[in-house]
């Protein structure tokens, strides 16, 4: 797999200057679908850390720098929709969202909340030992005792112990970020429910969307800090 790839044909949620360079990283594979991540060296040079990739490499080499509690190098890694980044030489902590167009941003947010993480449950498996595992929308995978969860609702988790603290269903009265479509990056609260499709409001207005865009993020109102 080559490491670049042409600004021009880079996901339309990377924030970029598309006529700057002709080239720009590749994240490497990891949690993430490529629409919904960006390499950590694109978005600390966003945020202004530093201006070329060398100097973001040192700092991955030379300071503590947290994803989701663990701690990264790696200067093409992928850091995604939800994961909450630290810095902790400066204190600074972000969660990565998505804005108004759908693009990518880091939003400060406090260390309270930063031990808290919203999952979208994209699968369950059920291990031997009628064991059920809920497949998150992060790739991460959590076990649990009962069939409470279903596909498509969402968990919010303490990071990096993976402890459930609640499960936000899908349904009527839902908040949701929308992360795939024409309208991807909305907010709103889910309306009516319909097959394959969904109704929600957002800023006073009607839309409709396909479930699969939909990622609940609390029951009315946003349980996280979005913007």
């Amino acid at each position: 797999m080559k490491s670049h790839i042409k600004r021009l044909v880079a996901p339309k949620s990377w924030i970029l200057l598309r006529k700057e360079q002709k080239f720009v990283v590749r994240p490497r594979p990891g949690a993430h679908p490529v629409n919904l991540c960006t390499p950590i060296v694109l978005l600390l040079k966003k945020l202004g850390y530093a201006s070329t990739t060398q100097e973001i490499k040192k700092i991955l080499n030379t300071k503590e720098l947290l994803v989701d509690g663990k701690r990264v190098k790696e200067y093409k890694f992928p850091v995604g929709f939800m994961d909450i980044i630290t810095i902790k030489d400066t204190g600074d902590i972000f969660r990565v969202l998505l804005d108004g167009k759908g693009r990518l941003k880091a939003v400060p947010i406090d260390k309270e909340e930063s031990a808290l993480k919203i999952c979208r449950i994209k699968k369950k498996t059920l291990l031997k030992g009628k064991k059920l595992q809920l497949n998150l929308s992060d790739n991460r995978n959590i076990l649990v005792d009962n069939n409470e969860y279903t596909v498509g609702d969402s968990v919010l988790i303490t990071v990096p112990f993976q402890e459930i603290k609640q499960r936000i269903p899908f349904e009527k009265g839902a908040a949701i970020c929308l992360i795939g479509g024409k309208h991807s990056g909305h907010i709103g609260v889910v309306t009516d429910i319909e097959g394959n499709n969904f109704s929600y409001i957002s800023a006073n207005k009607n839309y409709k969307s396909l479930k699969k865009y939909a990622f609940v993020v609390g029951k009315g109102k946003e349980l996280i800090k979005l913007g």
